[in-house]
């Protein structure tokens, strides 16, 4: 299974977007910046364009299941499974947005 390349769907200008890929043994992800070299020393490709609400939205549906070890093919079937879910939003005329500072739960 390949990463997804194709570019962020909730596009603002403003948003930084970067590349964001998973250590499987270290069990960490990495916002790229594209000045790393790809796919090397233990990291793999999850998103090659990414914004950090697709960041958010892919850690929390990752996440609904506790799991001891994320592993590659686990990430990356998400990661479909995230895309086309904002696709499908997209084609109801639905956005996710973020807010800006945390709020208390009030």
């Amino acid at each position: 299974m390949n990463n997804i390349t194709t570019k962020p769907l909730n596009q603002n200008n403003m948003e930084r977007i970067f590349r964001l890929e998973f250590n499987e043994q270290q069990q960490v992800f990495h916002k790229d910046d594209y000045t790393h070299e790809q796919n090397t020393y233990g990291w793999f490709t999850i998103f090659e364009f990414c914004t950090n609400l697709e960041f958010v939205i892919y850690k929390s549906y990752v996440n609904r299941i506790k799991k001891d070890k994320l592993t590659k093919n686990y990430l990356l079937q998400c990661a479909v499974e995230v895309k086309s879910f904002m696709i499908n939003l997209l084609e109801y005329n639905i956005s996710i947005s973020q807010n800006k500072t945390p709020t208390d739960g009030k």
